[in-house]
């Protein structure tokens, strides 16, 4: 599937299907107005192909000025509309773009210093830092983004009565990839600004009938917080973990409910760099594998390069989603495909007999405490199953950094209990920081740059 087929996916549903609604509108756009809007932003940004910044909120007006950039044959450039000015001043001055979309508006930059020509392939740039600002983006292939939605649609058994929760942000790749992945089905999504903890959060999604709730490891603690009886999703059938490594009770506990619900739990494994998904775990593996993240997306593989004498090694990625390269200035724009569909995703883990994937942390999250090798990841993930935790390393000491708004000696003595039975590693090495929140992404991920001056 093309950028083309993908739009013309889009075209061939029932223009009378309803397709999007945001937290603004008030009631649900249908695929033939969704169409309508995206067509009126075609026109308006016509033109010599061109790059576009698309400054993007969790809306229906971004939805349709994304679709109208493509079908006008731009790259279109995604970010978060909170970035500060610094940032974004920063952003257009390395990249020069001839368009700038925001609030439904279009401005139309004069004559770029700066401005070179674009690859004809490139089709979207995702940010590799979310809400930082770097001018480092990640550059997705027409096939890229198209084989993505194609294959998560598969894996998912995304349905045309379908409707996900759009809360993820739409400027990170697992946002857009639920978004894509749902319009190529004609399926619903219930665009919204707020997050899970807002009181008008799920009232929204109970009034939308979402049936497909996707969320990173911090999202599914907060929903297992609120409880998911309470939640009172009648219609929810499938339930998604990506953006990281989830405790393996936290993992168990999804599964069961969504089993005896009659649901789905998947986990999902991707790198916005793979436009984002790699592999899934089907919920039938999960009590034979659930440590896994799953085998890979149809037409792709996985491949493990220097392992180790347990078979653990760098995990790499073969995929037509694998992103052309990254890119810092306009200049990098013009370069084509880099990678040849192959992506060494710096993550460390092994291939099991039947070939699913079970991650065992990240190259550069392994460090030394007193001569031994410590996976960070592993250690913060036995923390998480307590409460919200972070670890990172300084000097010899591993920094255990936690929120909790419960006793502090029990936690800190259920934390030691778990951390002590896992892992050889001496209690002396361990330091203990409460927080009163754990700083994270407004992709749900630990913020360890905000970390280091966190209190």
């Amino acid at each position: 599937m093309t950028t083309s087929d993908f739009l013309s996916s889009i075209a061939a549903i029932d223009p009378a299907q309803l397709a999007v609604l945001d937290d603004a509108v008030g009631e649900w756009i249908s695929y033939g107005a969704l169409r309508a809007r995206a067509a009126a932003w075609a026109a308006q940004l016509s033109g010599a192909r061109a790059l576009v910044f698309l400054y993007a909120s969790n809306d229906v007006e971004t939805v349709a000025a994304l679709l109208g950039g493509m079908q006008a044959g731009h790259a279109i450039a995604l970010f978060d509309p909170a970035l500060p000015p610094a940032s974004r001043d920063a952003l257009e001055k390395a990249y020069a773009p001839e368009w700038i979309v925001e609030g439904g508006q279009a401005h139309r930059r004069p004559h770029p210093a700066i401005a070179g020509d674009l690859h004809p392939a490139l089709a979207i740039l995702l940010s590799t830092s979310g809400s930082t600002g770097s001018p480092k983006l990640v550059r997705l292939t027409q096939a890229a983004i198209a084989a993505n939605a194609a294959g998560i649609a598969q894996v998912l058994d995304v349905r045309d009565d379908d409707v996900a929760a759009g809360y993820l942000p739409l400027h990170y790749s697992y946002g857009l990839s639920v978004l894509t992945s749902h319009l190529v089905r004609g399926a619903r999504i219930r665009l919204t600004s707020a997050g899970l903890t807002d009181r008008s959060f799920w009232p929204a999604m109970r009034a939308a009938g979402v049936s497909h709730m996707p969320g990173v490891p911090f999202h599914h603690q907060v929903m297992m917080k609120l409880g998911f009886a309470r939640l009172d999703l009648t219609k929810l059938r499938t339930l998604t973990q990506a953006g990281g490594a989830m405790d393996a009770e936290l993992r168990q506990r999804c599964h069961d409910h969504m089993r005896a619900i009659g649901g789905h739990f998947y986990i999902l494994y991707g790198q916005t760099e793979a436009a984002p998904r790699m592999t899934t775990l089907q919920p039938a593996d999960f009590l034979a594998a659930p440590t896994s993240v799953g085998t890979p997306l149809p037409d792709c593989r996985l491949e493990i390069v220097e392992a180790d004498t347990q078979g653990a090694g760098e995990v790499v990625f073969h995929g037509p989603n694998v992103m052309m390269g990254y890119a810092e200035c306009r200049a990098d724009l013009a370069r084509g495909d880099e990678l040849g569909g192959t992506l060494r995703t710096g993550d460390v883990g092994y291939l099991d007999d039947a070939g699913r994937l079970h991650l065992t942390g990240r190259v550069k999250r392994f460090g030394k405490v007193y001569g031994l090798r410590v996976n960070l990841d592993d250690v913060e993930m036995v923390a998480n199953g307590v409460c919200d935790s972070a670890v990172t390393q300084e000097g010899e000491a591993l920094v255990v950094s936690y929120a909790h708004d419960g006793d502090d000696e029990a936690v800190r003595q259920t934390m030691i209990g778990r951390l002590t039975d896992r892992f050889t590693v001496t209690l002396t090495a361990y330091r203990f920081r409460r927080l009163a929140t754990v700083p994270r992404t407004p992709r749900g991920k630990v913020d360890y740059k905000a970390l280091e001056t966190a209190t």
